[in-house]
């Protein structure tokens, strides 16, 4: 679609950091995949990983779903593709996930628990690309836990001068450029599409109700939901 035309260069074309904001079924799932697709070229036979943050755990296990069944074979559409893994909150059997997975699925939380002792964990710093899905729930209940992945990551790439790749997937923004500058995303990388160039056009319309009891303004308000 046009949104994917657009980014598809930043994204498998280079190594920038990227934020791409655009509407609820734009197909910014795909423009990750661009990036993973771009980390494995880049690796020639060499282990490189990327992880993939979700914010639910619901959504975590239908990627995980969806991307083995892309992943797991080559391009003959044989097995001996690539390693998908999803990360289960049980540090001893993700220690052992991570080691062999080359794209790793994983809730904030989790991957919280996994990452704090990096220092000890080579596979954590052996992360080459760091995708952040809905990174605009930052102000929701799982908002701490995003932030503290994503400044992680960001500070052991700086740590061990590695270079770990930022993609962040959001809803159109009004402030694109400061959550893009905080991820590390470049000029070229900060996209920020309207809310209106969804593939599937939605009208919005907002009706006031002037009501004071509760209950009577409840009801007034599913008789035109359900009209």
């Amino acid at each position: 679609n046009p949104i994917q035309t657009q980014v598809f260069t930043a994204l498998y074309n280079t190594d920038d950091n990227c934020l791409i904001g655009a509407p609820t079924g734009s197909g910014k799932t795909v423009c990750a995949e661009f990036a993973i697709l771009r980390m494995l070229n880049k690796a020639e036979g060499a282990k490189s990983r990327a992880v993939y943050i979700a914010p639910l755990p619901q959504l975590a296990a239908e990627k995980y779903k969806e991307w083995t069944k892309k992943f797991s074979v080559d391009l003959k559409g044989e097995a001996g593709g690539k390693t998908v893994s999803l990360l289960t909150g049980e540090t001893s059997a993700d220690l052992k996930l991570l080691e062999k997975g080359d794209i790793i699925v994983s809730t904030p939380e989790n991957w919280d628990m996994l990452s704090r002792r990096w220092k000890q964990r080579r596979n954590v710093q052996n992360v080459a690309l760091f995708i952040v899905d809905e990174l605009h729930l930052l102000g929701g209940q799982n908002g701490p836990a995003l932030e503290v992945v994503t400044s992680r990551m960001r500070y052991i790439s700086a740590q061990t001068e590695k270079n770990i790749r930022i993609i962040g997937l959001c809803t159109s923004l009004a402030n694109a450029k400061d959550l893009g500058e905080w991820i590390g995303a470049g000029t070229h990388g900060l996209f920020n599409f309207a809310p209106g160039v969804r593939p599937v056009p939605l009208s919005i319309h907002i009706q006031g109700f002037d009501i004071a009891n509760f209950e009577a303004r409840m009801k007034a308000m599913s008789r035109p939901t359900y009209s």
